[in-house]
C-alpha cells in the first residue's frame, strides 16, 4: 500500500494505492478476474467496504422512469440488508443506486471508468454523502480520462467486487448487456429485472433472461421488486467461500 503524489484538490481525502500483495487488495478480485486483474487499485474513503457484501448495478445512462424507480427501490433495499451497493458513479441507473442507498443509510462502492484525479463528488450527491459509508476505486493511472474501452473494463471490476449482479435496463448491445454476459460467464449470480413490456427499453433484458440470468420480478404482497432470493443467494458467496465476512448479511 502506498500514498503517491496524487492531485486531486476536489475532494479533502488523499487516495492511498493498493497493490495485489496488500493485505486490503480483495481476493475475490484476483480469484475472479485472474490475470486481467488490476495491477493497482487507487481508493479514497472507507476501505472495509473492499470485503463487505456488495451488489454490484448495471444499466443505462438513459434508463426508463421504470428502471430508475426499480433502481432506486433495489438500492433502498440493500442498504436496509446491510449491502453494499457496487456500481460505476455514471448518470441514469448508477447515480439512482448511489443516491438511493446512500439516502437510506447504506454504504457504496463508486468504480470510475477513470483516474481517481478525475473524481468529484456530483452535487447531487453532495447533501447525502459521507466518507464513512463511501470507498471511491480507480484501476486506472490518477490522470487517465475517460474513454469508452476503461467503462467497459470497469465493468468487470464492479462484477469483481460484487457477490450478485442486478441489471435493470439492457438495450441489445452496449456495456450493459456486455456486463450481463461477463457476470454469467463469471459464475456469479445475475438478476434481470422483468418488466411487462421489454420491447422498447429492456430488449436486453430479455436476451440476457434466454442466456440463463435470473429473473427479478415485483412481490405482489409488497409492491416492491422481491429481493429475497438476491440477499440468500449473496449470503452463500459460491465463488469465494473462504473470505473473511466482514459484511455479514442480516
Amino acid at each position: 500500500m502506498s500514498d503517491l503524489n496524487f492531485d486531486n484538490k476536489n475532494i479533502d481525502r488523499r487516495p492511498i494505492r493498493v497493490e495485489p500483495d496488500d493485505a486490503l487488495y480483495p481476493e475475490r478480485v484476483k480469484v475472479i478476474m485472474g490475470n486481467k486483474a488490476p495491477k493497482h487499485l487507487d481508493v479514497v474513503g472507507n476501505t472495509d467496504l473492499l470485503n463487505m457484501a456488495g451488489l454490484g448495478f448495471c444499466g443505462s445512462r438513459k434508463s426508463s422512469p421504470k428502471g430508475l424507480e426499480t433502481a432506486q427501490d433495489c438500492a433502498d433495499q440493500a442498504a436496509h440488508n446491510n449491502v453494499s451497493v457496487v456500481s460505476g458513479n455514471a448518470a441514469g441507473v448508477d447515480f439512482e443506486a448511489h443516491y438511493n442507498c446512500l439516502k437510506a443509510g447504506g454504504k457504496t462502492i463508486l468504480v470510475l471508468p477513470e483516474g481517481i484525479n478525475h473524481f468529484r463528488i456530483k452535487k447531487a450527491l453532495q447533501s447525502v454523502w459521507d466518507w464513512e459509508r463511501v470507498l471511491v476505486v480507480s484501476q486506472f493511472e490518477p490522470n487517465e480520462p475517460w474513454k469508452a474501452f476503461r467503462a467497459m473494463t470497469r465493468n468487470q471490476l464492479i462484477i469483481a467486487l460484487s457477490r450478485a449482479m442486478i441489471v435493470i435496463e439492457a438495450g441489445e448491445k452496449g456495456g450493459t448487456l456486455n456486463a450481463g454476459k461477463e457476470t454469467l460467464k463469471s459464475g456469479l449470480p445475475l438478476y434481470v429485472a422483468q418488466y411487462q413490456d421489454m420491447s422498447v427499453d429492456a430488449r436486453g433484458n430479455q436476451m440476457l433472461l434466454d442466456m440463463g440470468a435470473l429473473k427479478l420480478a415485483k412481490s405482489r404482497s409488497t409492491n416492491r421488486a422481491n429481493l429475497a432470493k438476491v440477499f440468500e443467494s449473496m449470503k452463500e458467496d459460491r465463488l469465494i467461500k473462504s473470505l473473511p465476512q466482514q459484511g455479514d448479511l442480516l
